[in-house]
C-alpha cells in the first residue's frame, strides 16, 4: 500500500512539472491561457542569437569559413580583365600600329604601361632681352610644347648654345610586356601620374615641333601592377634603342649551341633587315655558318605595312661586333635553314 501511494505521488509530481514547462502544446497559447504571437520574440531571442563560429571553429567543425570574413578581404582586380575592358594595347604596340592611331586623322586608342623617368633634353642659354621671348625661356609651338621638348640627349636644336640637360615635358611610358623595359614611348602625362605608376592612357600620336612622335593623352586611368618578370636580368634603366656595353653574363653560350631561354652571344653575319620583322642573320662569329635568324625586342612588321617608325625606334647593330641577349625558344626549321629565335632582352655590346 505504501508503494502504491509513493507511485501516485511521483506520477502527480511529473504531471505538475510538465504543466509548468509547456502548458500549451499547440504553439498558439501560453501557460496562462493568453494567446501568443507566433512571430514575436521567444526565449531564445531574449538571450540573443548564438555566437558565430570563427574560421578556426568552422575548420574544426568541418564547415565553411565565415562568409563575413571573406567579404572583409579586399578584392584584387585582375590586370588582364581591366586592360581587356578598356581595349588597351601595350605601349610599344602603339608604335607598331601608329598608322591607325594618328591624332591628325582624328584616330584614337588606349595604351598602357609603366610611367618611367622624364626625358632629358638640352637646355638653352639665356635669350637676349628683346628677342621675342622671355630671357631663359625656350620657344614653344602653337600647343605650348617647347620646340626642343622631343630632343633626347642630342645637340641643342637650331644652333642654340647647350646649357646642360633639363627635364622635358615628356616622360617615358615603358612597355612592361616585352623587352625587359627596353621599349617605351614618349608621353605628355603632366601631373596625371607619377614615376612608377602603371596606367592606361587614351589619346593619339602627335608630332612636336622637332618632328618627334609623342603620345598625347586625353584621359589617364591607374592600373593594377604587372605580374613579376621571370627574367634574371635587371630591367633596362631607360627604354631607348641605344646599345649598352658590358661583359658576358655567367653561363652564356655561343648561339650555335644555344638552348631555349639561354643567354647567348653572337655576331651579325648578314645585312641589316630590310623591314622590321625580317630578322638578323647571326652566327658565332663573322665567317662562321649562319645558325639563326634573330628578332630583337619590338621588331615586328608595322600595321598595314605603313612604316612610321623613327630612326631612334630601331636597333642599330654592326657586322663583326659581338653582342649578347637572353633568348626565348629556338624554333628549328630543318638542317638547311637557320633557326628562328626572339631576343627577350636588349642587345649588349661585349667589350
Amino acid at each position: 500500500m505504501v508503494s502504491s501511494v509513493g507511485a501516485l505521488l511521483a506520477f502527480g509530481a511529473l504531471v505538475a512539472c510538465a504543466a509548468c514547462q509547456g502548458g500549451d502544446t499547440g504553439g498558439t497559447g501560453s501557460a496562462s491561457g493568453a494567446p501568443v504571437d507566433p512571430t514575436g520574440p521567444t526565449a531564445n531571442d531574449a538571450i540573443g542569437p548564438p555566437a558565430m563560429p570563427n574560421s578556426s571553429d568552422a575548420a574544426v567543425a568541418g564547415g565553411e569559413p565565415d562568409a563575413r570574413a571573406k567579404s572583409d578581404e579586399p578584392e584584387v582586380p585582375d590586370p588582364g580583365r581591366v586592360i581587356a575592358e578598356l581595349g588597351a594595347i601595350p605601349a610599344w604596340q602603339a608604335v607598331i600600329d601608329r598608322a591607325q592611331l594618328l591624332g591628325r586623322r582624328g584616330q584614337h586608342g588606349v595604351v598602357y604601361g609603366r610611367v618611367g623617368p622624364a626625358l632629358l633634353v638640352p637646355g638653352r642659354a639665356p635669350t637676349p632681352a628683346g628677342a621675342g621671348v622671355p630671357p631663359g625661356a625656350a620657344p614653344t609651338d602653337a600647343g605650348g610644347v617647347p620646340t626642343d621638348a622631343g630632343v633626347a640627349l642630342g645637340g641643342a636644336p637650331g644652333g642654340a648654345t647647350d646649357a646642360g640637360l633639363v627635364k622635358s615635358p615628356y616622360v617615358w611610358l615603358v612597355d612592361d610586356t616585352e623587352g625587359n623595359a627596353t621599349l617605351g614611348i614618349r608621353i605628355a602625362v603632366g601631373d596625371k601620374a607619377k614615376e612608377g605608376d602603371r596606367i592606361a592612357a587614351g589619346g593619339a600620336w602627335q608630332l612636336d615641333a622637332e618632328r618627334r612622335w609623342f603620345w598625347k593623352p586625353d584621359a589617364v586611368q591607374p592600373l593594377p601592377p604587372a605580374p613579376p618578370s621571370d627574367l634574371k636580368e635587371p630591367p633596362s634603366p631607360l627604354p631607348t634603342h641605344a646599345i649598352a656595353t658590358g661583359d658576358l653574363p655567367s653561363g652564356a653560350r655561343t648561339i650555335s649551341v644555344a638552348r631555349d631561354h639561354d643567354a647567348v652571344y653572337f655576331q651579325i653575319v648578314g645585312p641589316s633587315p630590310v623591314a622590321d620583322g625580317d630578322g638578323w642573320l647571326v652566327a658565332d662569329q663573322l665567317g662562321s655558318p649562319a645558325v639563326a635568324l634573330m628578332n630583337l625586342p619590338g621588331e615586328r612588321p608595322s600595321y598595314g605595312g605603313q612604316d612610321m617608325r623613327a630612326s631612334d625606334e630601331r636597333w642599330q647593330l654592326r657586322r663583326g661586333q659581338t653582342y649578347w641577349v637572353r633568348i626565348g625558344k629556338l624554333r628549328k626549321r630543318g638542317a638547311d635553314k637557320p633557326a628562328l629565335v626572339n631576343a627577350r632582352t636588349a642587345p649588349v655590346r661585349v667589350l
